[in-house]
């Protein structure tokens, strides 16, 4: 995927850039107490599913009712639990229409993948498409350590890019 060449369009998508890793490297550098997320089960890993979604805005999305291993590809799919889809509509402020394919008139699609949970580390990740004007599309993940009995992110990365036009 190519990064917008015209002249008009580097400039949202470079200030964008730059703003997702503005808040990545907030997230990760905030205070321990601020961020820290407890336990393993679907509210724990809906809290770092949460963590992904940047942007203000409180507009519909629709999410894929699969985790999928390869969020990027949709690939390596399974069925999302409901006690996850529960938490992660409690833990993401948005209106979310949980579908079985992206509806390419519809609105931003997200699809996660299955938080990893190891003794002391953690990995969660999403990837999203945006229908709109220049036809986006994006991705996030994070790693997060366990320390005292809390998650807290330690590291992250986001990427976004727009077809040329």
């Amino acid at each position: 995927m190519r990064a917008t060449t015209h002249a008009c369009h580097r400039r949202p998508m470079f200030v964008r850039a730059i703003v997702i890793a503005g808040l990545i490297t907030a997230v990760v550098a905030g205070p321990a107490s601020a961020t820290a997320i407890h336990g393993r089960g679907p509210g724990a890993q809906a809290a770092m599913d949460g963590m992904l979604v940047f942007g203000g805005g409180g507009g519909r999305v629709q999410v894929l009712a699969q985790l999928c291993a390869d969020p990027e590809r949709v690939r390596r799919c399974t069925a999302f639990p409901r006690s996850l889809q529960h938490a992660i509509e409690r833990s993401i402020d948005r209106r979310i229409t949980w579908v079985d394919d992206r509806r390419v008139r519809g609105p931003v699609f997200w699809v996660f993948a299955p938080v990893t949970l190891g003794l002391d580390t953690a990995h969660a990740a999403m990837a999203w498409w945006d229908p709109g004007t220049f036809a986006c599309r994006g991705g996030a993940e994070l790693r997060f350590s366990r320390s005292h009995g809390a998650w807290n992110p330690t590291q992250g990365t986001a990427w976004e890019g727009c077809p040329a036009t």
